[in-house]
């Protein structure tokens, strides 16, 4: 028996040093970072509206080419903290999607609903807009957001979408898997340890080499190309998008919120007109459901600026800061002349035009 507990007690030994070893590895190689955006557990998912773990303070270097910072206020959403009732005046605009309305790679002021809500606010009066995105999100997992988003009291809510989220329709949703994740977070003996461990770089690690496995066991492709989209798995997505767009147009609609889809295209469809095949087919989508869509190729192509300005490359596909400002300029404009936003917008312009008179000269 002695001999045993000795043996036991080697390899214990054995195995915490290797731990310790990989653990400074990962991080002096900088595979993995110590620390990461976290999700809620099941207890706070039955109490706050938002899906990331409240009061994060971080700098993300999942990427180490690419470091930002990223908060989470208390309601679970990224950015600054706001509560969740209403002051009287203030207009609300949700907005969700994938990684490009979340702000993947840039600084929480830089994301497109922080941009959004720079452009907006005192040009139509008190304006916030609710970062509610969420990275690989479908429709079906924005559909949710938006489910559990309406406890802010939205009175608009902007539905972005992007050229992977018909083929995105073809996987298990990020909102089962995220769900599978807090049952496990809150099982002991992980529910004991979590809390530590999700500080680890072998944890991050860990985390990052399951989410590369799921991408690899996607099979599924579809065509991108503006006169591809004819085989039966993308008529089956697009339809199941189509779908899924109307009965959130329903819910919202029974509510008196109006819903808008925002068009964000990838790198490849600003500098390709072949790979724009999802764009030419989601605006006649939007005007068939009944759904507003704006479209934010223009603003890019317009700029004439290089696909490295607009987007991380070569580091990465998502959108750039600058990219972010164009997309946000286009809808602030629109929202302040089309939609529920367009009266105070212009009683505020003639507000100032008013006050910037001269009154009289002097006597």
């Amino acid at each position: 028996m002695r001999h045993l507990l000795i043996r036991c007690g080697v390899v214990g030994i054995g195995l915490l040093v290797a731990l310790m070893l990989a653990e400074v590895g990962l991080r002096l190689l900088g595979l993995a970072p110590p620390d990461g955006v976290a999700t809620v557990t099941e207890v706070q998912f039955q109490s706050i509206p938002g899906m990331l773990l409240p009061d994060q303070d971080l700098v993300d270097r999942r990427d180490r080419r690419l470091p930002h910072h990223v908060t989470t206020n208390a309601l679970g959403y990224r950015g600054p903290g706001f509560p969740l009732i209403k002051r009287p005046g203030e207009f609300r605009i949700l907005l969700t999607g994938d990684a490009f309305a979340y702000g993947d790679f840039v600084n929480d002021d830089q994301t497109l609903p922080a941009q959004l809500e720079q452009r907006l606010d005192g040009r139509c009066g008190s304006v916030r807009v609710v970062n509610a995105g969420l990275d690989n999100a479908t429709i079906v997992d924005a559909g949710k957001m938006i489910e559990r988003g309406l406890r802010v009291s939205p009175d608009l809510v902007v539905l972005l979408f992007s050229a992977n989220d018909i083929r995105d329709l073809s996987r298990a949703s990020t909102w089962d898997r995220l769900a599978e994740n807090r049952r496990d977070k809150s099982r002991f003996p992980l529910s004991v340890f979590y809390p530590l461990l999700r500080h680890t770089a072998l944890w991050n690690f860990a985390l990052r080499a399951r989410a590369a496995s799921q991408a690899r066991a996607d099979p599924v492709r579809t065509d991108w190309t503006a006169a591809g989209g004819d085989d039966s798995i993308t008529l089956r997505l697009r339809d199941e998008y189509r779908r899924a767009l109307a009965a959130l147009r329903d819910t919202l609609a029974a509510r008196g919120i109006p819903l808008v889809l925002a068009a964000f295209p990838s790198h490849h469809a600003v500098t390709r007109d072949s790979l724009r095949g999802q764009f030419t087919w989601v605006t006649p989508v939007g005007t068939e459901t009944g759904v507003p869509v704006v479209d934010l190729l223009p603003p890019l192509v317009a700029s004439r600026l290089p696909v490295e300005t607009l987007y991380l490359l070569p580091y990465d596909g998502d959108p750039s800061v600058r990219g972010y400002d164009l997309a946000a300029k286009q809808l602030a404009d629109r929202f302040a002349s089309q939609g529920p936003l367009a009266a105070a917008c212009e009683a505020v312009a003639v507000a100032s035009q008013t006050h910037a008179r001269p009154s009289g000269s002097a006597r």
